[in-house]
């Protein structure tokens, strides 16, 4: 009887600092739809042979292509596939640093047809190819070599210092608690997230700016949200009302 009494004990005292630890670790996490800079690939050859059907001057097509630089330089480039080329418009030139003549690369934008001259691409995200992911990276660290992680999938962790709503996104600053580096985000999905909050993004680092697709409250490696999956504050607090019940009984018999 002594022995059943301590056990429920234990457990009592294990619950209430079960409770405690997942009501405070519970928060929401937040995924974008889609995957933003990785839409349908389309083939040179393909855009070359079909131009009309990927077109977006009249009606504004987002599409992805791959290729390699063959020429690399400000306002105009050149990529090329399978022996067939493409213009890209590198006017925005802080989305192309630390790429080079012969690097493999991604790019998704819009794709211009001109029946009378060279067609052109112009990119919103470009992405080394095959594609890398440098998983999670201090925001220090990408801070003093940006251009290491252009083009890049990157996870960091930080403090969220401030986030506001504009034109359908969310711009959000995240700062390295150690340092106070700070790094920009754009995150494309729904948040109910707040400033002071500890969390996790993973995305496209591409021209200073890391664009998210991922996002939410960075849960400590311990953490028993974590462990797992599915606890929450309420189941902790149920069963902790069960074994409330069992260690007044077992009072009670005793």
């Amino acid at each position: 009887m002594v022995n059943r009494m301590r056990l429920t004990a234990l457990l009592f005292v294990s619950l209430i600092t079960i409770a405690v630890m997942t009501y405070t670790a519970v928060a929401p996490s937040t995924t974008s739809p889609i995957t933003i800079f990785e839409l349908e690939v389309v083939s040179l050859v393909e855009l070359h042979n079909n131009p009309d059907t990927y077109d977006g001057t009249m009606a504004y097509r987002k599409i992805s292509i791959v290729g390699e630089f063959s020429e690399l330089a400000p306002h105009r480039s050149t990529i090329t596939q399978d022996s067939y080329s493409l213009v890209i418009d590198t006017t925005e030139e802080n989305l192309f640093e630390g790429f080079n003549i012969g690097d493999g690369v991604k790019l998704t934008g819009v794709f211009y047809y001109n029946q009378i001259g060279d067609d052109l691409f112009v990119p919103i995200y470009v992405l080394h190819y095959p594609v890398e992911d440098r998983n999670d990276v201090e925001i220090s660290t990408i801070t003093q070599d940006q251009v290491s992680f252009n083009g890049k999938k990157i996870r960091i962790v930080g403090n969220l210092s401030s986030i506001e709503e504009s034109m359908g996104r969310y711009v959000l600053y995240v700062t390295d608690p150690g340092t106070n580096d700070e790094l920009k985000v754009m995150f494309y999905g729904m948040t109910d997230l707040e400033p002071g909050t500890i969390i996790k993004v993973s995305g496209l680092y591409n021209g200073g700016i890391l664009h998210s697709e991922d996002m939410g409250k960075y849960y400590p490696p311990m953490s028993l949200t974590s462990l797992i999956p599915g606890f929450s504050g309420l189941t902790a607090l149920t069963v902790f009302g069960i074994l409330t019940i069992l260690f007044k009984r077992e009072k009670y018999n005793g």
